[in-house]
């Protein structure tokens, strides 16, 4: 029924009935504004992001800086911990560097399993020389522009599909509404010829 919608013979059907063309015009129309508005609101909110996260990136970058440590005990070998593709996350570590005064401080770092003692790692300090994460860099502002704009662009879609099937309820309570009252129409005649 759906494939001729907009042929000739689907206007001129004589089986079609007011509420098919309703609903398949309603269904169309909302289709195309889920389209546009999905489109549009997705790529609005995932520049606003990538924006905001742009700016977060520099101000970490500013707050944020590198410097080598010393590991100060061999890491474990493995780590109880794995992502995806089972490589071992990284390990926490005590370890020693020499502040902006000069002087030495010590804390925990995360390093490659299997780091011996005595080798050298990268350390990323915040202004007040407390250990951080380092700061992000470009594949993540883009990675979380990205997800939030299409996420919000999935939230619109499943909305429409939930406006979708709401015409679709309508219009099958108000094709057997029309079906009860046709058949009240029909049914003395046929218990007539029973």
């Amino acid at each position: 029924m759906y494939a001729a919608i907009g042929s000739r013979r689907w206007r001129t059907h004589p089986l079609r009935r007011g509420i098919d063309v309703l609903e398949v015009r309603l269904l169309l129309l909302l289709s195309t504004l889920v389209l546009v508005c999905a489109s549009a609101i997705g790529v609005a909110h995932g520049w606003a992001a990538f924006e905001h996260e742009r700016s977060v990136a520099a101000e970490q970058r500013a707050d944020r800086h590198l410097v080598r440590a010393l590991v100060l005990r061999d890491a474990a070998t493995s780590s109880p911990w794995a992502d995806e593709s089972g490589r071992s996350e990284r390990v926490p570590v005590p370890v020693r560097w020499t502040d902006a005064t000069g002087r030495h401080a010590t804390g925990k770092a995360m390093v490659a399993p299997g780091t011996e003692r005595g080798e050298r790692t990268n350390l990323w300090l915040d202004h007040r020389g407390r250990v951080t994460s380092a700061p992000r860099g470009d594949r993540e502002v883009w990675a979380e522009a990205l997800v939030q704009g299409g996420g919000i662009a999935a939230v619109t879609v499943g909305a429409g599909a939930l406006a979708g099937l709401a015409i679709r309820v309508a219009c099958n309570r108000r094709r057997t509404a029309g079906w009860e009252t046709e058949w009240s129409r029909v049914e003395p005649e046929w218990s007539r010829r029973v």
